[in-house]
């Protein structure tokens, strides 16, 4: 069994560090987003697009799991639609309703980081003090948010259009898990079944056995 995990938006591989080495497989693969999407042409860029390039890139089949935290969780969900082979989503999304951010308007959104109205110290030192000041995802949370403010502009819009972009797509899949913390501040819970951890949107960093804890049941049910 080949386990491919996908980070979210603006993350490294890194943000799997403390729960792939939990999870037995035949062979894990860690993507890396920032370099994947960068010869991505951004116009045709969306969440399927990002999809069918993995597919074929990475020769996924329906034998093979995926593992996607927040935006990977959405790549995943597509490619699940493409291959049809078994997901897990952490802090993700199946209904772009569930996610907390300001505007959703992609002409707005790539004004603001093209500007460097969104990324920036003052932003950052916001959402700390709100969500994360004293909390065990602080660090990561920084790490991230600093990679988004000092990385390509260009890039930051792409991940953002693999979120935002709308795909004139029905899904008719479901992932095999959901995982989700109720204290989220960037996804609210799915209005679905999901196992409930602790912690917040980085769960998967700050609490990783209790993420990799149902993962290993969902993939032991489903041999």
């Amino acid at each position: 069994m080949r386990i491919i995990y996908i980070p979210g938006f603006g993350e490294k591989p890194n943000i799997f560090d403390h729960i792939a080495p939990h999870i037995a497989s035949s062979e894990s693969i860690i993507l890396d987003n920032w370099v994947l999407l960068q010869n991505m042409p951004i116009k045709e860029l969306d969440a399927l697009s990002y999809a069918s390039t993995l597919v074929t890139t990475y020769n996924i089949t329906r034998d093979d799991v995926i593992i996607g935290h927040s935006m990977g969780g959405r790549v995943a969900l597509y490619i699940k639609h493409l291959v049809n082979c078994r997901i897990v989503q952490i802090a993700s999304w199946t209904d772009p309703a569930k996610i907390i951010w300001p505007i959703a308007n992609l002409t707005v959104i790539h004004f603001l980081v093209k500007s460097g109205l969104f990324f920036n110290r003052f932003v950052r030192k916001y959402f700390s003090s709100k969500n994360y000041n004293d909390k065990p995802s602080a660090d990561i949370f920084a790490e991230t948010f600093e990679r988004l403010k000092k990385g390509n502009k260009v890039d930051v819009m792409k991940q953002l259009r693999v979120i935002f972009k709308s795909v004139k797509v029905k899904l008719k899949v479901t992932p095999d898990l959901r995982i989700h913390s109720p204290a989220d501040s960037i996804v609210r819970p799915p209005s679905e079944p999901f196992a409930e951890v602790p912690g917040d949107h980085f769960v998967l960093y700050t609490h990783p056995q209790q993420v990799y804890s149902p993962i290993l049941k969902c993939l032991s049910e489903g041999e």
